[in-house]
């Protein structure tokens, strides 16, 4: 098994060799005259936050970012908005059209990510997980799960709260307990772990200081929609769809869509799904709600595009070398 494996990662890297600068140009013709939408999580320096890098999505950091859209624009990238997009504006046959996006709204996609955009004179959409304003300064279920899951003793009140079909989780290291929880576990499960969990270990003020240095205020968001950004939702508490049955998901679309509204002063149009977790007949029940609907299913936008399914591409992690990010950059892909 492990032969096929090494093979396989062999021939990936192989690969990276088509990027360099005279050959990559052979690429150069996929997106064009169409729109790609990008996916970014967290804009920080790797280890800023322990506990987020261990279990999260890796952050980009931000010097990363403004090479990688910098290096875009040189290539005949042109930033849009949903606006234009909705106004019937489109690329040239020369240009690639670049919807910017960050999904989950930590703070540092407030404080460091939208400076960089808006440095290149783009503006970005940021899908925000409500419940970070709603119910700071406690933390997340998910941000506090990874918390649970970050230091020893923290992972032995998780693995004593543990029941049900999870018992047998509590002999397993604190990575697989963590991921099988957030993966199969459902919205009141998860809860009632997590909560129980948080009760034997204590530390209330220590998690309250990690939610304030975590999320966003209110004013942080309506400033970022006063700069041009746009703020979609993101879903109230950040669940996979299925850790919900239908109400409870669109009880979700519901609750995030007024937060917002009140945070930012303005109703969102636009929803991405937690985890990009969907299924048949999500696209009805948020197109009750938003306008406009994205996934992380990836491709480029053609004119006939329907809004209540927008793919996009996100970021694959840091980059090993130049190639793989001129790869990741041509094609969407690594």
């Amino acid at each position: 098994m492990r032969l096929p494996f090494v093979a396989r990662r062999f021939a990936n890297r192989a690969l990276d060799a088509c990027f360099l600068a005279p050959l990559d140009r052979l690429f150069a013709n996929r997106f064009r005259g169409r729109v790609v939408c990008l996916l970014y999580h967290r804009v920080a320096e790797p280890g800023a936050e322990p506990v987020l890098d261990a279990f999260g999505t890796p952050p980009i950091p931000p010097r990363e970012l403004e090479r990688e859209l910098r290096l875009l624009a040189a290539w005949g990238g042109r930033f849009m908005t949903l606006d234009e997009l909705a106004q019937g504006a489109w690329p040239s046959p020369r240009e690639v059209g670049l919807i910017v996006s960050f999904d989950d709204g930590f703070r540092d996609t407030y404080e460091a990510g939208l400076p960089v955009v808006e440095a290149l004179g783009a503006r970005a959409l940021v899908f925000q997980i409500s419940a970070m304003l709603t119910e700071a300064p406690a933390l997340l279920w998910e941000h506090a799960l990874y918390w649970l899951g970050a230091e020893d003793a923290r992972f032995r009140a998780l693995a004593r709260s543990l029941d049900g079909e999870f018992a047998h989780l509590a002999g397993a290291d604190a990575r697989a307990t963590v991921t099988a929880l957030r993966e199969r576990a459902n919205a009141s499960q998860l809860r009632a772990m997590v909560t129980t969990a948080l009760a034997r270990c204590g530390e209330r003020e220590a998690l309250a200081d990690l939610a304030r240095r975590w999320y966003p205020q209110r004013s942080t968001l309506d400033s970022a929609r006063r700069n041009g950004h746009e703020i979609g939702s993101h879903g109230a508490h950040h669940f996979k769809r299925s850790a919900l049955d239908a109400a409870a998901f669109e009880a979700e679309l519901v609750a995030s869509k007024q937060a917002l509204a009140e945070a930012c002063g303005i109703v969102p149009r636009a929803f991405s799904y937690p985890f990009n977790s969907h299924g048949v007949g999500d696209e009805a029940i948020a197109a009750r709600h938003f306008e406009w609907v994205f996934t992380v299913d990836g491709g480029p936008l053609a004119p006939s595009f329907a809004r209540s399914s927008v793919p996009r591409f996100t970021w694959p992690g840091p980059h090993p070398n130049a190639l793989r990010r001129r790869r990741w950059l041509r094609t969407g892909y690594v």
